[in-house]
């Protein structure tokens, strides 16, 4: 019962025989699959479930979209089912309208009775049991809350931790957010995460999420019709959280032991978090590997993977794609993964080590594709063309269109123009749109960019990634470092801080060199905190839920010696007073933001370290250090 979905033959989640709050931490009767149509001959469950739901909302039916979708869909079926859809209606408010429409295409193409099977199979996958997910995110607290208690109090009875362990996965299986991680066989920090309100509020916003956009598109809601790339709803979600982000950036500030401030908002303005600031590194970085792979004699090439057609829910033209089969975006961008990882092991089976960029971007329906611009030697050229098309082609390779669409490889020509400015625009489309008029469907193109990153935030795709060269991690941190008195470590610190980074990549042998033989690695070490009560700094020996405390990132490892960049520690602070005066800009570039804790009146209410935030142009003289 704890692991299974819901599917359309269960029993519906407000009928009188379910209970309203379960004990997950015992085993529990699992009931038979009943019929959910409204003619269905189980007419005592549906009518006293439909007379008495266990959890009405508020507003009941008199919100607008509830009262237009009921309005729409009243000539369909029974008085009961007219009742059902009500009920479904106002759990579901956020998406009645679209429902409605829905229920309505399904009963005019087959019959109402499979409309009333296709809502119902929605409902039962955004209501589970007392877990709405269409509700606002007070609800959905106050429900991580319940969660946690609940797994508390499962935890409190068992008799050992194997069992207390179990009975918490029950609970988190039921309501199908994803399981803690498990490390060295340590359930005590698992443990801990599954008896926290904030864990599970996390988990809940990315199952809601997930599960509506999903539902979305399938439904036909993103698509080049309705909503491109992502529905309106996530959209609308993703606006709100950026809204709150802004007010903690806006009121949230970093203080060092040596009284130095920083305001996060002016941070991430300076980091890439501020898309000009991402778009130009990344930029920086394709212009650069284009200028080593020339140096080096190499060829660029711009390939092009794309999932089978089963995987699209929707044709280019915006209607249904009879070939698609369920498979979910998420599932899709796996589908690409494990592709190219079959990609990656022939490459190095044949001692091919090509390197450059990974773009992922949505087709319009939300389905994910591949664009990778790839430098190396000439003759490895039709080789990796014969690998990456033998491996395209796997699934459905002799489906219509697969030849065309599966695996395309263009050659780029340097007499017609650069690399850097074949993918630029890509880059563009996938951050803010810069420079940019519309996208490929017609859009403006900062709104195509809104939807495109709204799209990656919610399927947790990586929009951007390196292959091969040296790291970026290490690129970082030279930044941040001072000047050295080893003159080839200098060299490389040089090229760094100069924004050069073929310099930067060639200094690190060349693009080809497999990382473990690079000259500079990255070096981590125990987080610090600051004890403002004593003064004194400390690593703490465990996080928050009592494993062992992660490594960050503390700068470089050069010929077998740590070299810290990290010199001060930093402690996350609120302002209090609305009645607080800043420096001016001109001031505070002299200063590097410096300023007294105590003369601003601030009160620390919290002793945590924050991540911070890297500027490309910024030095190590100005950028603030953990």
């Amino acid at each position: 019962m704890y692991g299974s979905n819901r599917t359309a033959g269960s029993n519906p989640a407000f009928s009188a025989s379910s209970r309203s709050n379960p004990d997950h931490s015992r085993p529990t009767k699992t009931h038979n699959k009943q019929g959910l149509s409204c003619i269905s001959t189980n007419d005592r469950l549906v009518s006293t479930g439909l007379q008495k739901p266990r959890l009405w909302h508020k507003n009941d039916t008199n919100l607008p979209q509830v009262v237009f979708a009921d309005e729409r869909t009243a000539a369909y079926g029974t008085e009961k089912c007219r009742r059902m859809r009500q009920h479904i209606f106002t759990e579901l408010y956020p998406l009645a309208g679209d429902l409605a429409a829905c229920y309505v295409k399904t009963a005019e193409r087959e019959s109402f009775e499979q409309a009333n099977h296709e809502l119902q199979d929605i409902y039962h996958q955004l209501r589970i049991e007392d877990l709405n997910l269409c509700s606002d995110n007070d609800e959905l607290f106050e429900a991580a809350k319940r969660f946690a208690v609940k797994c508390q109090t499962a935890r409190n009875r068992s008799e050992s931790a194997s069992a207390a362990y179990q009975a918490c996965l029950r609970i988190v299986d039921h309501y199908q957010v994803g399981r803690p991680a498990l490390k060295d066989e340590n359930l005590e920090p698992v443990l801990n995460r599954m008896c926290d309100r904030h864990w599970w509020h996390r988990r809940i916003k990315i199952l809601r999420l997930r599960k509506i956009e999903n539902i979305s598109r399938n439904i036909g809601l993103v698509n080049q019709l309705r909503g491109t790339y992502a529905s309106d709803y996530t959209i609308h979600v993703k606006r709100k959280q950026k809204e709150r982000n802004r007010e903690y950036l806006a009121s949230t500030f970093v203080s060092n032991q040596n009284g130095e401030i920083f305001s996060l908002q002016n941070l991430a303005e300076r980091s890439v978090s501020n898309p000009a600031v991402r778009r130009a590194e990344l930029m920086t970085r394709i212009r650069g590997f284009e200028t080593a792979a020339e140096h080096l004699g190499h060829i660029g090439e711009f390939y092009t993977l794309t999932t089978p057609s089963r995987m699209h829910a929707y044709l280019h033209t915006g209607s249904d794609n009879p070939r698609h089969d369920g498979t979910s975006i998420l599932q899709a961008h796996q589908y690409l993964t494990h592709l190219w990882t079959l990609i990656r092991a022939e490459f190095d089976r044949k001692d091919i080590r090509p390197y450059g960029f990974r773009v992922v971007e949505p087709h319009h329906d939300g389905t994910p594709h591949w664009h990778l611009l790839l430098f190396m030697p000439e003759q490895h050229r039709q080789l990796v063309r014969k690998i990456m098309s033998h491996y395209a082609m796997m699934d459905n390779g002799s489906e219509p269109g697969a030849l065309e669409r599966r695996f395309k490889a263009v050659a780029i020509d340097p007499t017609k123009g650069t690399a850097a400015g074949y993918i630029a625009k890509y880059i563009s489309k996938n951050i803010d749109g810069y420079k940019l008029e519309h996208d490929l469907y017609g859009n403006d193109a900062a709104s195509a960019a809104e939807r495109i990153n709204a799209w990656a935030n919610t399927w947790g795709i990586r929009q951007f990634q390196q292959i091969g060269g040296p790291s970026v991690t290490v690129w970082r941190q030279l930044r941040k470092l001072d000047k050295s008195d080893d003159p080839e470590l200098e060299n490389i610190r040089l090229s760094a801080t100069a924004n050069d980074w073929a310099a930067f990549t060639l200094a690190m042998g060349n693009p080809e060199t497999p990382h473990n033989q690079l000259t500079i690695k990255p070096f981590y070490d125990s987080s610090k905190q600051f004890n403002s009560m004593t003064g004194e700094t400390y690593s703490p020996a465990t996080s928050r839920y009592g494993d062992i405390a992660a490594l960050r990132v503390s700068g470089i490892v050069w010929k077998g010696m740590n070299i810290c960049t990290r010199k001060h520690v930093w402690t996350l602070f609120k302002i209090e007073s609305e009645d607080v005066t800043l420096r001016s800009e001109a001031q505070a570039e002299r200063t590097q933001w410096h300023g007294e804790a105590g003369s601003l009146g601030l009160g620390l209410v919290s002793i945590t370290v924050p991540t911070l935030f890297y500027h490309p142009e910024a030095t190590h003289e100005n950028t603030p250090q953990h």
